[in-house]
């Protein structure tokens, strides 16, 4: 494979408000990545040299995580780093290529737009019943909300997109 075999992807330097609202869910991501590292430790030291394993261990992270993914969307729509198959690129010029990025990323923000909106429903529903988490009966429905409110920056990200990133030219994107 040769590197004009690879898809031309822009290559983002974000500035201004979009790099400070980056940096903060990178911190943000990478607090959870270090607190669900250091459950895991603490429940296996627990469990092995203590026989007492850490109580909700198992339930916490799988909380972290969901939260994890989500914060983590926004960056990824903004950078258009989803995971792509580009089967049809070949068949576009450069131009078509692009229009059809533009396309493709308001399809993309549309549709999160409507999983933000299913999402803030499903959220008001665990509020209303009372929702808790089975071993730390920690309340389900403000993570939804916030998987809600992330998913909406995504579909914003992915809307936004196209006005502001173009694809680079293909002589230009050599040796990323």
């Amino acid at each position: 494979m040769q590197d004009n075999d690879l898809p031309v992807v822009a290559v983002a330097c974000s500035s201004g408000p979009a790099r400070i609202l980056e940096a903060i869910l990178d911190w943000v991501a990478g607090a959870l990545l270090f607190i669900m590292m250091m459950v895991t430790t603490v429940d296996v030291i627990g469990r092995y040299f203590f026989h007492s394993p850490l109580h909700g261990a198992y339930e916490s992270n799988e909380l972290l995580l969901g939260v994890l993914v989500f914060t983590a969307l926004p960056r990824v729509s903004w950078h258009g780093t989803h995971l792509t198959v580009s089967m049809v690129d070949s068949l576009f010029s450069s131009h078509g290529r692009r229009i059809k990025q533009g396309v493709m990323d308001w399809v993309s923000g549309g549709i999160l737009a409507v999983l933000a909106w299913q999402l803030y429903l499903h959220a008001n529903g665990m509020a209303e019943f009372g929702d808790r988490s089975n071993a730390l009966d920690f309340p389900l429905a403000p993570l939804a909300w916030l998987i809600a409110a992330l998913t909406a920056l995504a579909a914003c990200a992915a809307l936004l997109r196209p006005f502001f990133f173009r694809l680079a030219a293909p002589d230009t994107h050599k040796g990323a």
